[in-house]
């Protein structure tokens, strides 16, 4: 098996257990921001957005979105948001409740979040390539990719719900890129834009994230980092933020006694998907019965940690419930568990 990066890692074993000797290397940043320098007034500054996302991977853009916007996408959700019971901190506080789909669930999500012109322009500008291929008759074609919508996902945290752990979004794709001094195009894979649908801060379960992490490599984990460095997304409802998937980022814990809603819309390159369309022109009734290693061939269930989900779960398990308990594909998200030494 092929790997981006458990080459880097200097692994052994003890105690039953798989430890990673990670080492202590300095990650220079420079003067930690401000949250005003990451603040876009206007919502049309194309190059202001483009400029704060390279420097610091996220954006805040006030007034996104009308108040009056986000309480029609409030309405429009509720009758939508769920949990699963096993949620007990992993991947959510059991507080939390969701709302997977988004785009598909209120209409307004889609017409003011998923088709919004700039949220293309800059998940286009970060994602977007251009690339070249010889072609059997001796002459050069060149193919330009675009953007498609990854996931849009609600969440609404609870009163009592804790902090959730900080994570790249971009892992579910596996991305892997080096450490950085300035940002690099080509890194990126996802790009998203969140909006908050209530007013959002440190005491109610802001997103909290560490700026600048967007450069790290894969040896600087969420570890040990400048504390100036994690600022919280205090927005106002209807304010926006833009972060690239390789930032680190997490769910606060909520002290208010309110639940606190925000969407959070990521888009990806198109070509990370299937030469062939399987699903679209088959009722599900056709899956149904097929055995888990079809499903799985056909790309019907999820790619580790959880890509390809229905509301976090794998489709071929929504199809044929019973293939849960017998696939040991479904004993959790994750592969292995390594904890990290630090020298």
């Amino acid at each position: 098996m092929s790997t981006k990066n458990l080459h880097l890692f200097n692994t052994f074993e003890k105690d039953g257990k798989k430890f990673a000797r990670i080492p202590q290397n300095a990650i220079k940043c420079g003067a930690a921001p401000k949250y005003s320098d990451l603040v876009v007034q206007d919502k049309t500054d194309f190059n202001a957005i483009v400029e704060k996302l390279e420097l610091y991977g996220l954006c805040v853009v006030k007034q996104y979105l009308e108040p009056s916007t986000c309480e029609r996408i409030k309405k429009e959700l509720e009758p939508h948001y769920f949990r699963h019971e096993e949620w007990n901190g992993s991947p959510f506080p059991k507080e939390t409740t969701v709302v997977t789909r988004a785009a598909l669930a209120s209409p307004t999500c889609l017409d003011k979040m998923a088709l919004d012109d700039m949220f293309y322009r800059i998940s286009y500008h970060f994602l977007a390539e251009s690339n070249v291929f010889w072609i059997g008759d001796g002459k050069l074609r060149r193919s330009d990719t675009d953007v498609q919508l990854y996931s849009s996902i609600i969440y609404r945290v609870g009163a009592g719900a804790g902090d959730q752990m900080y994570h790249r979004e971009d892992m579910t794709l596996h991305n892997v890129h080096p450490r950085r001094e300035n940002y690099h195009y080509g890194d990126d894979v996802q790009v998203g834009l969140a909006v908050a649908l209530t007013p959002m801060n440190k005491t109610n379960g802001a997103t909290r994230a560490i700026i600048g992490s967007h450069l790290w490599g894969p040896l600087d984990g969420p570890y040990e980092y400048d504390p100036d460095r994690e600022l919280y997304l205090e927005l106002e409802e209807g304010d926006g933020a833009f972060m690239l998937g390789t930032t680190y980022h997490a769910a606060s814990a909520n002290h208010s006694d309110a639940d606190r809603i925000g969407a959070f819309f990521f888009m990806s390159k198109t070509y990370l998907r299937q030469e062939e369309n399987y699903h679209v022109d088959m009722e599900p009734a056709f899956f149904e019965n097929m055995p888990f290693k079809a499903l799985k061939i056909l790309g019907l269930h999820t790619s580790l940690p959880f890509l390809g989900h229905i509301g976090y779960r794998s489709p071929a398990f929504v199809l044929n419930p019973n293939l849960k308990e017998a696939s040991q594909a479904s004993k959790g998200n994750y592969s292995e568990v390594i904890y990290p030494v630090f020298e």
